[in-house]
């Protein structure tokens, strides 16, 4: 099984060179497995999964993919499977912000990869798995398909790749009152990127604020829930984020999330924040009092998922 994951830091300034920390989240999980003959809704979702994996199978050979990637994918096996009736039964929502494309990815790779253990390189898997990933986005880091293969926290530092251990980062987010909330509506990640790139190189305006005002707050909050966790100077540099968030990534924020936000703000009860390229999905929030904070929600219509 392939765990969802959530991207805590480093959504879109990661391509600006910041610091990410992404972590699984084993709440939603996927594994590849073969149709069965169960029949109605089920099945035609088995049929859709299947179909899925057909046109990234013949997305993977074509000639860039199958050229750049770094080990030996067995095409042949995939393409039987998936004859056989191969699919990806999961219960990870899909446009959502947690990696479902990921999991998937991640799964293939496992599966049909022979990657022998003495050639096993972080940077390599992790380009590899961008490659497969790329059919879903137009281009990918690589980093979601990477936690989920990995199935654990994952640390981008001054452009290292490193593993992390999950309960060191557990207890710091636990701490930190993190819960997830999803907004009722899907998320588009390829045209949310674009839109990224293009304020990006529409000038230096937009990218120097992403570099000299968000980043260095981005940066330290992933120092804070790796390394000698402080929750005051945490919940201020949320605190941060949360506003320049509002005023950097506004497009990212479906408006019906505002006044949320704004109410966590106002209050001091609780930050919101993207989880991932935004947009719809899931948000990602942290706060001091969760009892407060859940029944907040719960009056308002939403159910959050605590961590």
């Amino acid at each position: 099984m392939y765990p969802s994951k959530i991207l805590l830091f480093g959504e879109y300034s990661i391509l600006l060179n910041s610091n990410a920390l992404s972590i699984p989240f084993n709440r939603f999980k996927g594994e590849l497995t073969f149709r069965d003959a169960d029949t109605g809704k089920k099945l035609k979702e088995q049929i859709r999964s299947n179909q899925i994996l057909k046109d990234l199978l013949t997305f993977t050979k074509s000639g860039n993919i199958k050229k750049n990637l770094k080990y030996s994918f067995d095409f042949i096996t995939f393409e039987k499977d998936l004859e056989e009736g191969l699919y990806f039964r999961s219960d990870i929502p899909e446009e959502s912000g947690l990696g479902s494309s990921g999991a998937l990815v991640a799964a293939i790779f496992s599966k049909y990869t022979d990657i022998k253990a003495s050639d096993i390189d972080f940077l390599k898997i992790r380009e590899s798995l961008g490659l497969f990933e790329s059919f879903y986005h137009g281009s990918s880091s690589g980093i979601d398909p990477f936690v989920s293969y990995l199935q654990k926290p994952v640390i981008i530092k001054n452009g290292v790749l490193s593993a992390l251990s999950i309960l060191t980062v557990e207890e710091s987010l636990r701490k930190s009152g993190m819960f997830l909330i999803c907004c009722k509506q899907k998320g588009k990640t390829s045209e949310l990127v674009n839109i990224f790139k293009n304020k990006c190189n529409s000038g230096p305006e937009y990218s120097d604020e992403i570099i000299k005002k968000y980043i260095p707050v981005n940066d330290e909050c992933v120092r804070l829930l790796t390394n000698k966790y402080n929750k005051h100077r945490f919940f201020s540099a949320i605190r941060k984020i949360t506003l320049l968030q509002e005023e950097i990534f506004n497009e990212m924020i479906p408006g019906m999330l505002l006044p949320l936000i704004n109410y966590g703000l106002e209050n001091d009860l609780f930050y919101l924040k993207l989880c991932g390229s935004g947009g719809g999905g899931y948000f990602l929030g942290f706060t001091k009092n969760i009892l407060k904070t859940e029944n907040y929600f719960k009056e308002m219509g939403y159910q959050i998922l605590v961590y």
